[in-house]
């Protein structure tokens, strides 16, 4: 299984505080049945950009490297807070995508407001770049949770759509969740870890809850999707549904 989003590197943003603690989160990760992992660190671009970035990653890399446990696979990535203000040009901004692939996760504002214009932003980046965006925890953002349309619009432009394994547990989320899930909007999953307490690795719990709701054979489809953005291969989308809700249900 592959863990597609984590803040797992130490020192580098609000994940892992030391270095002790990373190797602690890759042991659990494999504990959790999870063989490749993506580490994919906060990039803000509010003091430093991109260029910046990239030496502390190698930095904070450097530190655990020699802590990573035998067979697992580590790629690295970021993920990039997407507005209309910190953003950097295009050709830097690909810089931040995973390892040896042309896909980036993007990380949309979860209190502001969504504009067109931040979505033409967005457009014109694939446009220019043919670069893939995968949306971080879709089930997060309150746009998204006032408009669901939002998710069947960023498909239809190209993204791709990343789910939390929290998700899936979580009361409020699993009704978003689980609807994705069920129309084929879901094509990556991470965990987000952060820690080991409040937001520690917890893949294998959702696999089960996923597995006895009857939704084995979309979490392997889930899995041969991440197999392919690694192998920087195409990624075959289904057309997205409008998601609408009706009486708390989400249809």
């Amino acid at each position: 299984m592959i863990d597609m989003h984590t803040h797992i590197l130490p020192h580098i943003d609000d994940g892992a505080k030391d270095s002790t603690m990373s190797a602690f989160m890759l042991k659990k990760e494999v504990e959790e049945g999870v063989k490749t992992v993506v580490l994919t660190s906060h990039y803000y671009g509010r003091k430093h950009g991109p260029a910046r970035f990239l030496e502390r990653r190698a930095s904070a890399f450097e530190r655990i490297k020699d802590k990573i446990p035998e067979g697992l696979e580590v790629r690295l990535g970021a993920e990039v807070h997407f507005t209309g203000v910190n953003v950097a040009e295009h050709d830097e901004l690909c810089k931040l995508a995973i390892d040896g692939t042309k896909y980036i996760l993007i990380e949309f504002p979860f209190t502001e407001k969504w504009t067109y214009e931040l979505l033409d932003r967005l457009a014109e980046f694939i446009g220019e770049t043919g670069y893939t965006p995968i949306i971080a925890h879709v089930e997060r953002y309150r746009e998204v949770q006032k408009r669901l349309a939002y998710i069947t619009e960023l498909i239809e432009m190209g993204c791709l759509i990343q789910v939390n394994t929290s998700a899936f547990l979580d009361k409020k989320d699993k009704k978003l969740a689980y609807a994705l899930l069920k129309n084929g909007m879901v094509h990556c999953i991470g965990t987000d870890t952060h820690d080991l307490e409040s937001r520690a690795p917890n893949y294998a719990e959702a696999y089960e809850v996923v597995k006895k709701a009857g939704f084995e054979g979309e979490w392997s489809t889930i899995q041969e999707n991440m197999q392919k953005i690694l192998a920087d291969e195409e990624v075959q989308v289904m057309p997205p549904k409008l998601l609408k809700k009706f009486f708390g249900k989400i249809l």
